[in-house]
């Protein structure tokens, strides 16, 4: 899948690596969803307080496991310097594009 490259802005690399990894929290969560909800999936898509709970959900979960995204990736970061405002903000951004893409494609 193509879709329209958006820039991520953020404060920090802490921040930055978070947003990377929210954004491979999300793609599984739409695949996931797209599997077991079937055609309630474009509703759900398109329900805009269905998915800020779900973007809201992927920030929170994303807490839990951070540390292992950062040992993986080789990355230097901590939670603590994270602004999580503006991960929402680029997730919300995310979600936009790729319900956009899906939806109309």
């Amino acid at each position: 899948m193509k879709v329209q490259k958006i820039g991520i802005n953020v404060s920090n690399d802490d921040t930055k690596y978070f947003v990377l990894k929210s954004g491979e929290d999300y793609d599984y969560y739409l695949r996931c969803m797209h599997e077991y909800m079937g055609e309630r999936f474009y509703h759900n898509l398109e329900d805009d307080g269905y998915m800020e709970g779900v973007l809201k959900s992927i920030i929170e979960n994303g807490k839990k496991d951070f540390n292992e995204f950062l040992k993986k990736h080789k990355y230097k970061a901590s939670l603590k310097n994270v602004y999580f405002d503006e991960v929402l903000v680029n997730l919300r951004q995310i979600h936009h594009m790729m319900s956009h893409y899906i939806l109309h494609t």
